[in-house]
């Protein structure tokens, strides 16, 4: 089992506003947990001092 961070980032430099826990078997899963999260930010899926991967931030208006 592997420990993840969902960085949430705002505005256009990127700026560090939180963060999500995610504890996930690999790569895969904690991407695909990431991804269900419903967020306006974008945000960065970081494993250690490893990133995974960048979402962009969600476009959730008239939810």
């Amino acid at each position: 089992m592997g420990y993840y961070r969902l960085y949430l980032l705002d505005g256009p430099e990127g700026r560090f506003v939180g963060f999500e826990e995610i504890e996930a078997a690999d790569d895969v899963e904690a991407v695909r947990l990431a991804e269900a999260m419903p967020d306006r930010h974008a945000r960065e899926l970081w494993c250690g001092k490893r990133k995974v991967k960048s979402f962009a931030a969600k476009d959730v208006a008239g939810s």
